[in-house]
Formats: structure tokens, C-alpha cells, sequence
């Protein structure tokens, strides 16, 4: 088998810096971007994305971007498929795979698989919600620690949604949550193929929750609502769509549906963000064979090349 170049990750919460260090990493390594982000899939969801401008992209192309229409569903699945299709034409350029973004359920699922769990089945779970209500959630969660202790001991008891789907799963194939995750051995396209993976880690988490808000106004100055009531314009569109459940669109949503002022809107924005970065960091810190880089772009681009050369 042609042995492939070394797939580099460059992972974190938002708004710390990842974009602006693969670009200058591409400055110095000949290297294909990737992005992994699960909102900037989608075209015109530019300002609340953090989308490179034009001028830059045209100099530093991503891939991944900007290529599904906003009114269109988007997912794992299809970001496996996706990126899969880009790696093999990385190989065939010989051009090193950057993967660059903070959707860490893509990243998970990419390097370590994906589970092919039953599909979901509404009559199995009417017939759980019913006995939900005649009985209680802590009931079932009680019925899942006999079938699945390993489950119902990751799952708390008041969390009805995640009980419903791991009984949903036994019902529907007499084999438990915890069975089908032991199926999934690992990515297949992965076995191959060295992967080097870095993020960026924030100098504090107050300086994070800074940069958050700092980094939202700059997108409301730049014209977000706007974006977002243009989107909204379309025909296909509407405020119910996936692609405007993201953070910072679904706050900007509600505002413009007469939900939240202004100023609420900004404070609900700004706390979603920042939720969404501490869940972030909260997968980070469970991440096995990862290197934590500092905002510094220059030291973290030598730190990463140094790192590419040893593996030559």
C-alpha cells in the first residue's frame, strides 16, 4: 500500500485562533485545509461562522466550505463521506491533510469511527414515552441499568431523552447501546495513516470569555443581522431550519422574530458562545495523544513544522 502523508488536526474552542494559524502554517507547508466545523458547511453563513474573507480564501482555499445550501441538513454521516473524498485527494497531491475546526464530534467520529446504531423507531418510542408517564423516567432509567448497566451509568436519570434512545436501540435490536459502540473498531481510513494531533489551547478561561464577546460584536459590526435576515429571505428558509439552530443565528433569529431586544439578544448570543466553548474544552480535556499549542501563531507554527520534519 503508498504510504500516505501525516494527517494533521488542529482542534479548539471557538474563537481562539484556529483559522489564523493554519493559514500561516499553509504559508510555510505545502498543505490541503480542511475545515471541521459543523455551520460553515453552509453557504451564505459567512459573518456568524468566522469564514475567512474572499481575498484570503482565494490565496489559502478551504475545503468543506461553504457548499450545502442553508435550507439543507447536514451530518456526521456525510461529513465522513466528505472528508474521506478529500483525504484520498490529498494523497494523490501529496499535499498534507490539515483538518482545522472546533466541531469535535466530526473529529471524534472521523479518527475513531462511527457507530451504526438502529435507526430510530417512533413506535417503540411512543410506547416509552407512555410508560414514562405512567411511571416515570427514573422508572426506565431503572429498567436500563438491568439491560445496559454500562449505559444507564453515563446517563442521568432525569435525562429522558438519552434513556429513550438507549431502550429504543435494545428494543429495536436485542443488543444494547454499550454492545454496538464495542462494534465500532476504530476509523478504517485512519489504520494507514500517522495522525499529528495539536490545539490550541486559550491563555485563560477568563481571556476566552473576552475574546467571545469581543469577537461577537465584531461580527454584529460586520453586518450579521443582515447576513442572517437575508438568509432568512429565501424562500427555502426559515428560522426553524438546522442551519439556524447554530449559535449566535438562533439568538439573532429571536430577535427578529420579536422574541428578545437588542441587548438581549447580544447577552444571549455571547453566554450560548461561550457555552459552547467551555463543552468544547470540556472534550479537549479528555483527549488522548494531544498536543496543546499557545494562541502564539509563530510558536505554534515552528512547533508544528518541527514536528512534521521529525516524522520525514
Amino acid at each position: 500500500m503508498e504510504e500516505r502523508l501525516p494527517l494533521v488536526t488542529i482542534m479548539g474552542p471557538t474563537g481562539v485562533g484556529k483559522t489564523d494559524l493554519a493559514i500561516s502554517l499553509s504559508k510555510a507547508v505545502s498543505l490541503e485545509i480542511i475545515s471541521v466545523d459543523s455551520v460553515q458547511v453552509y453557504k451564505g453563513m459567512d459573518i456568524g461562522t468566522g469564514k475567512p474573507p474572499k481575498e484570503i480564501l482565494d490565496k489559502h482555499p478551504h475545503k468543506l466550505l461553504s457548499f450545502i445550501d442553508p435550507w439543507k441538513s447536514y451530518s456526521t454521516a456525510l461529513f465522513i463521506n466528505d472528508a474521506t473524498r478529500e483525504l484520498d485527494l490529498c494523497d494523490k497531491s501529496k499535499k498534507v491533510p490539515l483538518l482545522v475546526g472546533g466541531t469535535m464530534l466530526y473529529f471524534r467520529s472521523l479518527l475513531s469511527g462511527i457507530s451504526r446504531m438502529p435507526k430510530a423507531d417512533q413506535n417503540v418510542r411512543n410506547e416509552l414515552s407512555y410508560e414514562a408517564k405512567k411511571h416515570g423516567w427514573e422508572s426506565l432509567h431503572t429498567k436500563l441499568a438491568e439491560i445496559d448497566p454500562e449505559s444507564a451509568s453515563r446517563i442521568h436519570p432525569n435525562d429522558s431523552q438519552r434513556i429513550q434512545r438507549a431502550l429504543e436501540v435494545y428494543l429495536v435490536s436485542s443488543k444494547t447501546m454499550t454492545e454496538w459502540r464495542q462494534r465500532d473498531q476504530g476509523s478504517q481510513l485512519l489504520k494507514s495513516r500517522e495522525v499529528m494531533q495539536f490545539a490550541v489551547e486559550p491563555e485563560s478561561r477568563e481571556s476566552l470569555r473576552q475574546d467571545v464577546k469581543k469577537r461577537f460584536l465584531l461580527m454584529l459590526e460586520a453586518g450579521l443581522v443582515q447576513e442572517v435576515e437575508r438568509l432568512l429571505d429565501s424562500k427555502q428558509m426559515d428560522s426553524k431550519k438546522s442551519s439556524m439552530k447554530s449559535v449566535g443565528y438562533r439568538q439573532i433569529c429571536d430577535h427578529l422574530e420579536g422574541k428578545t431586544t437588542y441587548e438581549e439578544m447580544i447577552v444571549k448570543a455571547v453566554n450560548a458562545t461561550r457555552q459552547l466553548a467551555k463543552r468544547q474544552m470540556t472534550w479537549l480535556r479528555g483527549w488522548k495523544n494531544l498536543c496543546l499549542l499557545s494562541q502564539n501563531i509563530n510558536a505554534s507554527v515552528k512547533l508544528i513544522e518541527k514536528k512534521l520534519r521529525l516524522k520525514k
